[in-house]
């Protein structure tokens, strides 16, 4: 469906729904309650928790093919080290993520170093939380090596800045390359010339088009929420485990 087929569904819909007895919307905030609609399905799909097989989203073909769209590889280099590196760990590179970037899915790195046994090496990233490092960062077995690297997320530079992730390696090689495959965030549903987030439309909907009329559902019940939230409580609790 395109943006404007998108918000004729939800004017259908949404006056179903409250019988003609609620106040209409302009097509500016009905883009604004599709884009929001749009993010909480990704946020619900992303969520091992968001289903009733309590499962990620790439357990099942058709969580994968919802987002597909918004999967990305991105290449990063020392062009994209950042800038501050205030505060970083003994062995550690802050590195300035897409402008995009909102989950990392799969992530690994080519190593650098003098020692031609270290050096070229692409090798496994993993992430781990503050608390891990705490715990591990002296331990032989548990440490960046040869074969590992650890990642721990940091915050921006700026409030205006990219998402940063720290690289912590061992002492006998540094990273060339960090290779990153990421979930970015969708752009807006627009279906007039309105401005959301800085991007000026009309756009469409990126994701697969069979998550179409579960955003305008979703839209439709952050709407109907506004004025008669008991309408579609129940419809919104029985959606939540449909999947």
């Amino acid at each position: 469906m395109t943006s404007a087929e998108m918000e004729e569904e939800f004017l259908i819909l949404y006056d179903k729904i409250t019988n003609f007895d609620a106040p209409g919307y302009l097509s500016d905030e009905i883009s604004r309650f599709l884009t929001k609609a749009q993010e909480r399905l990704v946020l619900h799909i992303m969520n091992p928790l968001g289903n009733k097989y309590v499962t990620g989203f790439e357990y099942t073909e058709k969580r994968r093919k919802d987002l597909s769209e918004l999967v990305r590889n991105s290449t990063l280099t020392s062009a994209d080290v950042s800038a501050n590196q205030i505060g970083v760990k003994p062995n550690g590179t802050f590195f300035d993520l897409p402008s995009d970037f909102l989950y990392t899915l799969d992530e690994e790195v080519l190593t650098s170093s003098t020692n031609a046994c270290f050096d070229a090496n692409r090798i496994e990233v993993k992430p781990i939380t503050h608390n891990e490092y705490t715990k591990n960062k002296r331990n032989p077995f548990k440490k960046p090596d040869e074969n590992l690297v650890w990642r721990m997320d940091f915050s921006k530079a700026t409030s205006t800045g990219p998402k940063r992730h720290e690289l912590i390696t061992s002492d006998d090689y540094t990273v060339d390359t960090y290779y990153i495959r990421y979930m970015r965030r969708p752009q807006p549903i627009i279906s007039d010339t309105s401005t959301i987030e800085g991007v000026v439309g009309p756009l469409n909907c990126e994701l697969d088009a069979i998550t179409h009329r579960s955003i305008i559902d979703e839209a439709v019940a952050i709407a109907a929420g506004i004025t008669t939230p008991e309408l579609w409580q129940l419809k919104r609790s029985e959606a939540s485990l449909s999947e």
